[in-house]
């Protein structure tokens, strides 16, 4: 008997493949990503800023920290890694398969520079918790003005 087809899934489907596209068209020039790395599945993500920083969590469920590699540069942070299947599992004996596998990348752009020496990630219970300090100003540097006698 086949399985029966489920209406919410094909949508999420398609949301999650056109969210792919968006993100292989807008992101050509990302952080040394090559352009065929972007991922399978695209893990949920909020971001909020504060007054001096971004905050960004990211749904990993299943991984582990050593499975996530994050990375940030100028304005724009990238959060990549991979999702691999069970090697217990047995994929002749689901009945249903719904969660993605495979790798997966996720950038982030801020509207401002980031420092990226002080970023500080937790990870907990399948969230990944970023906290993204925003560049400090320079200060502005006085030069001494000399004569030319």
């Amino acid at each position: 008997m086949p399985l029966r087809r489920d209406p919410l899934q094909e949508l999420l489907d398609l949301q999650e493949r056109m969210n792919r596209l968006f993100d292989q068209t807008l992101s050509r020039d990302r952080l040394d990503e090559p352009a065929l790395l972007h991922g399978c599945w695209i893990p949920l993500a909020d971001v909020l800023e504060t007054p001096d920083a971004y905050v960004v969590e990211v749904e990993l469920p299943g991984l582990g920290r050593d499975d996530v590699v994050v990375q940030a540069q100028g304005d724009e942070l990238v959060v990549r890694g991979e999702r691999r299947p069970d090697a217990a599992s047995r994929p002749e004996a689901f009945h249903r398969l719904e969660r993605r596998h495979g790798p997966f990348s996720r950038a982030f752009r801020f509207a401002e520079e980031v420092d990226p020496d002080r970023i500080k990630a937790e990870f907990d219970d399948g969230l990944l918790r970023l906290s993204v300090p925003k560049a400090r100003p320079r200060s502005a540097t006085r030069v001494k003005v000399e004569r030319t006698d």
